[in-house]
């Protein structure tokens, strides 16, 4: 196998980046929670998000919860397509 290094520290980061995940649940829940307040926000006016994450004998337990005051209008979502 004839890597250059480039592609050896892409493989090195990319391991260093699976084990912070899988060592740091918390820095995980927070870009959860940032992702999941994004993709609410899409649908509905959020008052409150709560999100719980645990790793619980190698299995994840994600909890989430959202307070909203209404759902948004229809006609305000974005619309991408479905191709």
């Amino acid at each position: 196998m004839n890597l250059n290094v480039a592609e050896i520290g892409g493989k090195r980061l990319e391991k260093v980046l699976v084990k912070d995940k899988k060592e740091n649940p918390q820095r995980m829940c927070d870009l959860l929670k940032s992702d999941l307040r994004f993709l609410f926000e899409n649908y509905m006016e959020i008052n409150k998000l709560d999100l719980s994450f645990n790793i619980v004998d190698s299995k994840y337990q994600i909890e989430i919860t959202v307070n909203a005051k209404r759902l948004k209008g229809f006609g305000s979502l974005p619309y991408w397509g479905l191709n």
